[in-house]
């Protein structure tokens, strides 16, 4: 079960609501990152499972949205379900630079600790 939490920044005033590290829930894994173009704290999958064999509907989204989980049937006559992973990227651009952040770490705008709330925002599965 996944937990996404508020963190603020005490010296620019930054906020953001990510996981804070990697997260894992029934049917995906995502990874908080840090875009240096964006100077962005973002949750991004990094693990999702799918039907073997199902077909791709489009372009499954490189970032998480917890409002909208992942569609995964786990319905036996369908066939196995199977992980597919995901390289971690910016959702607005494949091409700017991420790289993994983890709880504590420093505000990807201006290079001070970032503050966590105490209880999770959402959780989520």
């Amino acid at each position: 079960m996944g937990k996404t939490y508020f963190f603020e920044c005490p010296l620019c005033h930054y906020r953001t609501k990510v996981c804070g590290g990697a997260a894992s829930g029934r049917h995906c894994e995502v990874q908080t990152v840090a875009c240096r173009d964006c100077r962005e704290l973002l949750d991004v999958y990094i693990r999702v499972c799918r039907r073997a064999g199902a077909k791709e509907g489009g372009k499954f989204p490189g970032f998480f949205r917890p409002e909208i989980p992942p569609g995964v049937l786990s319905d036996e006559k369908l066939g196995k379900l199977v992980w597919k992973d995901f390289k971690p990227m910016c959702p607005t651009d494949e091409k700017h630079s991420v790289e993994p952040w983890n709880d504590p770490g420093r505000c990807p705008r201006c290079g001070s600790y970032m503050e966590k709330n105490g209880f999770p925002f959402r959780v989520w599965d």
